[in-house]
């Protein structure tokens, strides 16, 4: 910069700093705009770093509520182990079974053998239940009859067992099936005499692929891994899964942190086998297990580090339009606010874009999580169908027992997977009540037997039922599990102790007597217990799904929404009454049947499992006489739409097999174009969930067209078929896949019987 006299330039800087010492106000500005771009770099740092402390923050509570949950349901399913083992070992006490002598003379027999198989049933985590007497002897075996001369005194939990006499459980070190390689552990309970003397040991052996299952289902996005360790750090299940099951990992963090508490989350350094991990572990009460949720820490700050390199980018422009709006300042004010009208604009469209994003993503996991299960539920029920119709032709087809017994077992897989799908769907809140004529009466006693040792000493049960109590309308397991849900609620309000009734009477409710309940005939159940009750604003939300009255690590908030979940959708009701001090009851109002339990009436129909039961034993389908089975079956004409080529092409041999006429159609279009041909089918059996044309709406568009014909729609999973209104419209008969084939040849039959 030239100077006015001539002279030698003055350089910008100098020009700058001598103008900076000769303006006081542009000393004043430059200092108020130093502070604020400190002032502007330090906050963004700070929100940064806060944001990353909610980010870990929410991470670890979404990972505790996981952790929760899954331990509820391990302990759970370990549970329902413990009490058939229970059952068990009261029943030899019942049965006066007090020596080794006694316990391997009577047990030994074909009916325990079948009464070990029937115990269970409906357990998919218990692949068997063994009898072991005192000298580590095998007495008898669920899994098959009779058994080999197998003796099991070295392993771990005989010796521990028969060296303690403990009523508390064992369970061993896993064991990997050499042919499998699948792994298994035990859960045993010690048998003991009167005086105390050792009898034996009831083992139960749980497949932890059933865990790996369960956590599979519910593991924490793709980056995550749910794990179950037994508490002396023996790796037991892991989803993924890794190769280190069944060995001693030594003293994992994890461990260290139990030592203070029940649960915890830490940050892991170093996993199994990659970098760190934010670790969520919790200890079940009752049984020396821990589980494990886990998320990568680069995972659960991946998003922040994006909005951090955002927020730190929008910082550093700011920083840097700050400094030029300065200097512009310093020359024009006016520059100074546009740079600032620009900064408020840039920030709310930031604002704006982040909160739409998050609206999308949200809207999308929930869409998302619609569709697994209906889609799951239909894939997966398809391929059972497949499967165990050719099954059944094999079976059918051989009288070679090194075929029919593999297909059998086969089988049998097929069943546990149909229960794998319901599974699924109860998750969901989806699942089919079977509802049945229950005596109530017996299942409360046997109950309250089973609870008797669950609940420990400190609870004391009453049972009280009224004489001449009506038989319920209900699905019996579902309605067991609700009085126990209530039951462990009852005991987990009751810290100190105190007694559990169970009461059951007969009751009719006039019109609006009871809120939300028709009038009617029902069957009371109420559980009441002497806890510590609720305020009324929490009685009013307690039957919210996940809302719960415990401390953190004593419940979900689930066990109450699905009692109330039963009772509604079975016809009935519930009603809550609780105050504190002063404990809680509840009173389910269950359907009373219009056939007692135990003798079914001549005037009222079986229900669909004992009619078809009767049908297959008979050799005919229900309804319909030997004279006329030949003449229904034999020529019978069939049109078979199903869009799976696999489903239908087995159906169409199984059907064929029996002596129908089968014509078959891969979708609605080419079904209703065959009938439009002149094909003239005594029964239509179809698919619902096809590509283009449902099968519903198939059946909407035959009877817009005035034709009646018989239709069957055999499905894997049809949300809008559940309700009775959809099926009355079309009047068509629904089987869920995966079905038996006898089931589907009795059903075609007699709806051919019917419309003939």
């Amino acid at each position: 910069m030239a100077r006015p006299d001539g002279g030698t330039p003055v350089s910008p800087i100098r020009h700058w700093l001598a103008h900076l010492r000769a303006s006081r106000p542009l000393r004043v500005l430059l200092l108020i705009g130093g502070l604020s771009v400190a002032v502007l770099l330090t906050a963004t740092v700070h929100y940064i770093g806060s944001m990353r402390d909610r980010e870990l923050e929410g991470a670890e509570r979404e990972l505790s509520t996981l952790n929760l949950s899954l331990t509820e349901q391990t302990t759970r399913a370990t549970q329902s182990v413990d009490l058939v083992l229970n059952t068990i070992i009261e029943q030899l006490k019942s049965d006066g079974i007090a020596t080794p002598e006694d316990y391997v003379r009577r047990m030994g027999g074909r009916d325990t053998y079948q009464m070990l198989r029937a115990r269970i049933t409906g357990l998919p985590q218990l692949d068997a239940v063994t009898m072991i007497a005192s000298d580590g002897r095998l007495i008898n075996f669920s899994r098959y009859y009779p058994i080999p001369p197998v003796n099991v005194a070295d392993r771990d939990y005989f010796a521990y067992l028969r060296d303690h006499d403990t009523s508390e459980p064992f369970i061993s070190a896993p064991v990997q099936n050499r042919g499998s390689g699948t792994w298994t552990i035990y859960l045993a309970r010690r048998i003991s005499g009167p005086d105390g003397s050792f009898v034996g040991l009831v083992l139960g052996a749980i497949e932890l692929s059933y865990f790996e299952r369960l956590y599979k289902a519910l593991q924490p996005d793709g980056d995550g891994s749910i794990s179950l360790w037994r508490r002396d750090g023996i790796l037991l299940a892991r989803h993924p899964f890794l190769p280190d099951i069944g060995r001693p990992l030594g003293q994992r963090q994890f461990l260290k942190v139990l030592e203070r508490s029940r649960s915890g989350v830490y940050l892991s350094s170093l996993g199994l086998n990659d970098g760190a991990r934010l670790v969520a572990t919790r200890a079940l009460s009752d049984y020396p297990l821990v589980v494990n949720v886990t998320r990568k820490l680069d995972a659960v700050l991946g998003e922040w580090r994006i909005q951090a390199w955002t927020i730190g980018a929008a910082g550093a422009v700011g920083a840097a339009a700050l400094l030029v709006a300065l200097w512009a300042l310093a020359r024009q004010f006016s520059a100074y606010e546009a740079a600032t009208r620009a900064m408020d604009a840039a920030r709310r469209a930031v604002e704006g874009r982040e909160h739409a994003e998050h609206a999308l993503l949200q809207s999308q996991k929930m869409e998302a999580i619609g569709q697994l299960t209906g889609g799951v539920a239909h894939d997966f029920n398809n391929l059972l169908q497949a499967i165990g119709i050719n099954l059944h032709v094999i079976d059918s087809r051989s009288d070679d027992e090194r075929i029919t017994g593999p297909a059998r077992l086969a089988l049998q897989a097929v069943e546990r997977g149909a229960n794998l799908t319901q599974h699924l769907l109860a998750f969901s809140r989806r699942q089919q009540l079977r509802p049945i004529p229950v005596d109530v009466a017996g299942l409360v006693e046997r109950t309250s037997r089973l609870l008797g040792r669950t609940l420990g000493q400190s609870v004391r049960i009453e049972t009280e039922v009224s004489p001449g109590l009506w038989s319920a309308m209900i699905d019996p397991t579902q309605l067991e599990m609700a009085v126990l849900n209530l039951a462990l609620n009852a005991r987990d309000a009751m810290p100190e102790g105190g007694t559990l009734w169970i009461l059951a009477a007969n009751r009719t409710v006039g019109a609006e007597q009871v809120s939300g309940l028709a009038a009617g005939e029902y069957v009371v159940l109420r559980v009441c217990d002497t806890g510590t009750g609720m305020p009324a604003e929490v009685a009013a939300r307690a039957f919210e799904p996940f809302f719960t009255t415990k401390e953190v690590g004593r419940g979900t908030g689930l066990g109450l929404s699905m009692v109330h979940g039963l009772a509604t959708q079975s016809g009935g009701g519930v009603e809550l009454d609780s105050r504190p001090g002063l404990g809680t009851t509840v009173t389910l109002y269950l359907p009373r049947a219009l056939q007692d339990a135990d003798a079914p009436s001549t005037q009222a129909a079986p229900p669909p499992a004992q009619e078809d039961e009767a049908a297959g034993r008979a050799g005919v389908a229900p309804g319909i006489t030997a004279e006329s089975e030949v003449g229904i079956g034999t020529g019978c004409a069939v049109l078979l739409v199903d869009d799976e080529e696999l489903v239908r092409t087995a159906t169409a041999g199984y059907l064929e097999q029996e002596g129908f006429a089968v014509h078959e159609a891969a979708d609605a279009a080419a079904a209703l174009l065959l009938l439009e041909r002149g094909c003239r089918p005594d029964v239509i059996v179809t698919d619902h969930m096809m590509p283009g044309m449902t099968g519903l709406d198939m059946a909407r568009t035959l009877r817009a067209r005035r034709d009646e014909t018989p239709i069957l729609m055999v499905t894997g999973y049809a949300e809008d078929l559940t309700s009775t209104a959809a099926m009355q419209e079309v009047a068509l008969t629904v089987l869920s896949k995966p079905v038996e084939p006898a089931r589907l040849v009795r059903s075609i039959r007699k709806m051919a019987a019917v419309e003939s």
